[in-house]
């Protein structure tokens, strides 16, 4: 964590000492999630950076006491970001298999799992990993979209299909790795290499499907799909952020 980063919360977390121990950490979690969303709206690397962006706000026990006051409007914002950001990808995902001519109740149901379990979800818990390195916390992103991607696999006409969690743990990857930006290579490969692994489980390992060049297209333009809403929706919680998160000094 930022050194400057670290010393601004220190201080809030010192202005909060009238509230109980959970409480203070649920503030100063949500406080140091929105300054990180913050930071990466500006494109905020370096620590004299971070230090001036902090100079703009509030000072640490003016904000500790304006945070007791107003933490459940913090709270609620915040979730409300979160399930815009995962509509977002939901109503994309959704909106291509309804294209393709998937059946529209499983379109919707696909939607709602990876908008509202995956997408959602990941936004809202995490800010409990923003202080692991890069990647762990990709690991950890991926197990948990995983774990949150579990309604996926009954998106089907038979039964439960586990390679559908594999959307999910994709989705997570994505989400985690273009918190920051990512050369264009890497963007452009991202699809390409899931698709790949998807057609080698499904039909050299499982033998679910039978591989068609044909087929390779549509998986292709649908793992592309989720990766363009999920850079869209990155940048809408971005633009958030840069909005809402606390009010510079000169405004207070």
């Amino acid at each position: 964590m930022s050194r400057a980063l670290e010393a601004y919360l220190a201080q809030v977390n010192s202005g909060l000492k009238g509230l109980t121990r959970r409480r203070r950490l649920m503030l100063v979690r949500e406080l140091e999630a929105h300054l990180r969303d913050e930071a990466e709206a500006r494109g905020i690397e370096s620590e004299p950076a971070m230090s001036a962006l902090l100079s703009e706000k509030e000072h640490p026990s003016l904000l500790a006491e304006e945070l007791a006051i107003g933490e459940g409007q913090d709270a609620n914002h915040r979730g409300g970001t979160a399930l815009a950001a995962g509509m977002i990808i939901g109503f994309a995902t959704g909106g291509h298999m309804w294209f393709e001519g998937w059946r529209w109740y499983i379109a919707l149901a696909f939607a709602a799992a990876q908008g509202l379990a995956v997408g959602a979800g990941y936004f809202w818990v995490r800010r409990h990993w923003l202080r692991l390195n890069c990647w762990v916390r990709t690991l950890v992103a991926v197990v948990i979209t995983s774990l949150l991607s579990i309604p996926l696999g009954f998106t089907t006409h038979h039964g439960f299909k586990p390679t559908r969690l594999l959307y999910g743990a994709f989705t997570g990857f994505l989400l985690e790795r273009h918190s920051q930006e990512r050369p264009l290579w890497q963007t452009l490969l991202e699809p390409v290499v899931f698709t790949a692994l998807m057609f080698f489980l499904e039909a050299g390992v499982l033998g679910r499907v039978r591989f068609e060049w044909w087929k390779v297209p549509l998986e292709l333009s649908f793992n592309a799909t989720i990766l363009l809403s999920v850079m869209l929706s990155l940048r809408f919680k971005r633009l958030l952020a840069e909005r809402r998160v606390l009010t510079p000094q000169e405004q207070g």
